[in-house]
């Protein structure tokens, strides 16, 4: 005997197929820069300490000059006298 032949289901629709959105464009990567070394700090250099001021020292007074001592002229030496023969003691 031949089988039925079973009857056709109802038919599914078919979903529409959702439009293809506009193509976005990539931009490109912009290249990466060469990397700037950093200049190291200088050191600080150390502040010398200031010297204390030492004490202050009188100044002495300065002697008063005394007057002109005129000099006096040297005598000229006069002629030089003989000795005289001393006299032979008389006899006692």
């Amino acid at each position: 005997p031949v089988s039925p032949v079973a009857p056709v289901g109802p038919v599914v629709p078919v979903s529409p197929v959702a439009p293809v959105g506009p193509v976005v464009p990539v931009f490109p990567v912009a290249p990466v820069g060469p990397v700037v070394p950093v200049s190291p700090v200088a050191p600080v250099a150390p502040v010398s300490p200031v010297a204390p001021v030492g004490p202050v020292v009188p100044v002495s007074p300065v002697a008063p000059v005394g007057p002109v001592v005129p000099v006096f002229p040297v005598a000229p030496v006069g002629p030089v006298v003989p000795v005289s023969p001393v006299a032979p003691v008389a006899p006692v």
